[in-house]
């Protein structure tokens, strides 16, 4: 075989190897944004109502869409621009936000150790889009697999942003023209109704649904009583706890 058949082969493979590397990669973005779907059936919503609740504190569509951008937190979001519209301080707000969002450090905490293989840059942006929804369907596939693709990672949680994005766009935009009340089309269903489905997707054993049932059920009664919003957080506690028991009573070689 002649140098210039030896290089034309070398090219060849070089073509090959790289049309393979780029069909892998496509197949695993498509595969994160495929998982993406139940978090975005949820995020145009809700996103949508921020947005009207955004222009109706007086926020422009610019303003809007730049705190969806840079800080990605629909709940501390909707604190905020309810403090906002109270006429708060920046200090205030400031500081709410971030006392809501401390829950991230936990989540953080519990992904980290899977994502060894990632460069500094891309754990940081990684972390940078990490929401409740994205963690419930990054830790089930944790769970499964150590570590998934990067590109699968990142195309699930750039979906979910830009879903957010949108339908912030979307909610300031029609907060300017209209008079929009989210409750009457049901809106402010979205977000229970996409945590409903993220939980479907989590349960791989009968233990799991009888600690989803106990959460709920305790969280209901401690409602129903008058309890404030650490009802979610001591329903969560004991369910969890009674789930843990249980898996050690399963592990220690009892029955039940």
């Amino acid at each position: 075989m002649t140098a210039q058949n030896k290089e034309k082969q070398r090219s060849f493979l070089k073509f090959a190897n790289q049309e393979s590397a780029d069909h892998n990669l496509f197949n695993q973005a498509l595969a994160g944004m495929a998982r993406a779907v139940p978090i975005i059936l949820g995020y145009l919503p809700i996103g949508l109502a921020f947005g009207v609740l955004a222009s109706t504190a007086g926020l422009s569509i610019y303003s809007a869409a730049a705190m969806s951008v840079f800080v990605f937190a629909g709940s501390a979001q909707l604190i905020a621009v309810g403090l906002i519209d109270t006429g708060a301080t920046i200090a205030t707000i400031t500081m709410t936000v971030f006392l809501v969002n401390l829950r991230h450090l936990l989540m953080s905490a519990y992904l980290a150790p899977h994502l060894c293989h990632l460069k500094p840059w891309q754990q940081a942006l990684f972390s940078y889009e990490i929401t409740d929804e994205s963690f419930a369907l990054h830790a089930a596939s944790f769970r499964k697999k150590a570590r998934p693709a990067a590109a699968e990672l990142f195309a699930l949680n750039h979906s979910a942003h830009l879903a957010w994005i949108t339908g912030t766009l979307l909610g300031a935009w029609v907060g300017v023209r209209l008079t929009f009340d989210t409750a009457v089309f049901g809106i402010d269903y979205a977000l229970p109704a996409m945590f409903i489905a993220l939980l479907v997707m989590q349960i791989e054993h009968y233990r799991h649904a009888v600690i989803a049932i106990i959460s709920a059920g305790l969280g209901l009664i401690f409602y129903l009583n008058g309890m404030s919003q650490l009802y979610i957080i001591l329903a969560t506690v004991i369910a969890a706890t009674i789930g843990s028991l249980w898996k050690q009573k399963k592990q220690s070689g009892f029955s039940g």
